[in-house]
């Protein structure tokens, strides 16, 4: 009685699941969109910080035009 049940609950927790994944795959598909953008990005930080080391100074930061080359 013991292994049916947990027959049953393993079999309702892998189509909870499959289901799960089915419906997040279908939004995806339907509602987001292609990137329609595509930019090389060339990212700036500072590295003349006065403790030693391999750390950076400052975050990762560029300036994208989105308007052309």
């Amino acid at each position: 009685r013991a292994l049916l049940r947990g027959a049953l609950g393993l079999s309702l927790a892998l189509l909870l699941l499959w289901a799960a994944l089915f419906l997040y795959g279908s939004f995806y598909w339907a509602y987001l969109p292609a990137a329609a953008v595509l930019r090389p990005l060339h990212l700036a930080f500072r590295s003349d910080c006065d403790s030693p080391g391999p750390e950076l100074c400052s975050f990762p930061s560029a300036n994208v035009s989105l308007l052309g080359e």
